[in-house]
């Protein structure tokens, strides 16, 4: 993927299908947190949650579980606002 458009799918709180992600940073069975191509974190809970694909190149990723909440959070370069 070669651009910064990102897409995330969860169907009936099952399963998940999101594009756009860069890396897998961490995960548990209760947290999984990706960085996006574009510099954004996300962050999906849960229980019982299970990454059953991730293709870096493509840059889409899949999981499974019961999926109770997700959060983005922009990272900013404090440096940058400082100097401003």
């Amino acid at each position: 993927m070669e651009n910064n458009m990102h897409v995330l799918t969860i169907e009936n709180k099952k399963s998940v299908r999101a594009t756009g992600i860069k890396e897998v940073r961490a995960f548990t069975d209760r947290e999984i947190r990706l960085r996006l191509i574009s510099g954004a974190d996300l962050k999906i809970t849960g229980d019982g949650l299970k990454i059953t694909g991730f293709d870096d190149k493509n840059g889409t990723f899949n999981a499974l579980g019961n999926v109770s909440g997700t959060s983005y959070k922009t990272t900013e370069n404090i440096l940058k606002k400082v100097l401003k």
